[in-house]
């Protein structure tokens, strides 16, 4: 009852101030006022509160996501990265004589993840073809996996032959080169073939690895290592760049914005530019020593029955210059005899 007194009340009253400012009367009107008085004390103090209150808290948090629901490019490119240490070389044969130089390795990357500088540690290996440098980076590979989340090799053919002693020796494999490994006589890999073959095993989005019909070789290198670069950015990778030449080269390919190792092999050292971000190494991987050369025979041979014959080993490692892959051959030759 005290309602419908107030709105009877209020009804004259609201066509009289209706009809001074030539505006609708009646239930209208009331409508009108109950929305004008709903948005100014309602609705905007209350949007206000809510901007004001998410300015203090941040950003609303997402409810827990279902398991196996995660189906974005981050989650492929982090299963990609996990992947990709199962598409190196298998660490398989003989292997002696590399202790120090391993130990050297592992000192550097620790002292790397001590710093508190994200720089990448690029190493150096060279030596001649045989001395096994780059079965000594694929042993250094899997034996540092735990400090990176994913590695990749890629051969260079920086020399012109994939299928040098570079790719079997180190204490000699004796397994397959690495994948893409060809007869000698190819060209040397463009940087473009490069970039996209790491990309392709570290998890970059494949849609990002397409081109314009039209867009230049230069152009496709710059947008390549700008992916590249911006895909391992705070990412610790292990990259290993076989049978490289060309120091020009090497720096588009080291990823400058993460702790990553990069091993580079070479059949001599390589003069780096030096205004590269990254702590740099060399690593000559020499012929081996009386000790690691007889660890290596006796290895390779598979037979410790015999008398042990000092100076028959100095001879076979003389003749075989020291280096791995010829004493992993003769090795394996001897047998029991």
């Amino acid at each position: 009852a005290t309602v419908v007194k107030v709105v009877g009340a209020h009804v004259p009253a609201a066509h009289h101030r209706a009809g001074a400012v030539s505006q609708p009367g009646g239930p209208e009107q009331l409508r009108l006022q109950w929305l004008t008085a709903l948005e100014v004390r309602g609705i905007r103090p209350f949007l206000d509160q809510q901007r004001m209150l998410a300015a203090s808290t941040g950003p609303a948090k997402t409810g827990p996501k279902l398991r196996g629901a995660d189906k974005s490019a981050a989650a492929r490119g982090r299963s990609a990265l996990e992947q990709s240490f199962g598409q190196l070389p298998e660490p398989e044969g003989a292997f002696a004589g590399r202790r120090a130089e391993m130990a050297r390795l592992r000192q550097w990357v620790q002292a790397a993840r001590a710093s508190t500088e994200t720089k990448p540690t690029v190493v150096v290996l060279h030596g001649a073809p045989g001395s096994g440098r780059t079965t000594l980076a694929v042993r250094a590979v899997h034996e540092l996996r735990d400090y990176f989340r994913g590695a990749c090799l890629v051969d260079l053919r920086g020399a012109g032959s994939a299928a040098g002693g570079s790719t079997a020796g180190g204490g000699g494999s004796g397994g397959p080169g690495p994948a893409g490994s060809v007869e000698g006589g190819e060209s040397p890999l463009s940087t473009r073939d490069a970039l996209l073959h790491l990309l392709n095993r570290l998890g970059a989005p494949r849609e990002q690895l397409l081109f314009r019909e039209r867009s230049s070789a230069d152009q496709q290198v710059k947008r390549l290592s700008e992916l590249y670069h911006q895909h391992l950015t705070g990412v610790p990778v292990t990259v290993v760049l076989d049978d490289a030449s060309d120091p020009e080269q090497v720096r588009t390919l080291v990823p400058e914005r993460s702790d990553s190792l990069v091993l580079v092999t070479a059949r001599q050292a390589l003069r780096l530019p030096p205004d590269l971000p990254a702590r740099v190494y060399d690593l000559p991987v020499e012929a081996l020593d009386a000790a690691g050369a007889e660890e290596l025979l006796g290895a390779a041979a598979e037979d410790a029955s015999g008398p042990y014959d000092a100076e028959s080993s100095e001879q076979i490692r003389q003749l075989c210059g020291g280096l791995p892959l010829a004493l992993r051959i003769a090795g394996s030759s001897l047998g029991p005899r």
